[in-house]
C-alpha cells in the first residue's frame, strides 16, 4: 500500500512549477492532482515508478512500513534529486508520527466502547440483581 502521508509530504516541498511538472508526469493530460491516491487509496506500478524515479528514490520507499533503510540518496544536481537523508528521516518521522497518533485515536474509542459496554452489563446485572430482590420479597 501506498504510503500517502511521505508522498503529501514530498509533493508539498517542491515548487509550483515542479507539483505541476510531477501531476502532468503522473497523470498526462488529466486534471487529476495529487490527491487522487488519498481518494483512491490505490496506485498502479506505472504511476509508482514515475513518483520513485521523479525523487529519484526506489520504488520500495513509497510502500507503507517499508523497511527500507540507506545513507546514499543519489540525484542528478537539481532540486527534486538532491533529497537528503535527513530530510527523509524527518518526513518519514512525520508520517509516522500521524499514524501513531491515529491509532492513539482508534484505541480510545476502542476503550470507549468496551466502558460503555461495561457500564451496560452492570446496568443490566443490577437490574436483574433488582428484580430478583423484588420478587423474592413477594
Amino acid at each position: 500500500m501506498l504510503n500517502i502521508d511521505l508522498v503529501d509530504n514530498l509533493y508539498a516541498s517542491l515548487s509550483k512549477e515542479q507539483q505541476q511538472n510531477l501531476c502532468s508526469l503522473l497523470f498526462k493530460n488529466s486534471k487529476q492532482t495529487m490527491n487522487y491516491f488519498r481518494r483512491t487509496k490505490d496506485i498502479s506500478l506505472s504511476k509508482l515508478e514515475t513518483l520513485a524515479d521523479f525523487f529519484h528514490m526506489p520504488l520500495d520507499y513509497f510502500r507503507l512500513g517499508n523497511s527500507f533503510a540507506t545513507n546514499n540518496v543519489n540525484g542528478n544536481n537539481n532540486y527534486i534529486g538532491n533529497v537528503s537523508l535527513s530530510n527523509n528521516l524527518l518526513i518519514e518521522n512525520d508520517s509516522l508520527r500521524k499514524e501513531v497518533e491515529s491509532l492513539k485515536e482508534t484505541l480510545k474509542a476502542k476503550d470507549e466502547a468496551l466502558k460503555a459496554k461495561d457500564d451496560l452489563i452492570q446496568a443490566k446485572t443490577d437490574y436483574i440483581e433488582a428484580l430478583k430482590a423484588q420478587s423474592s420479597s413477594k
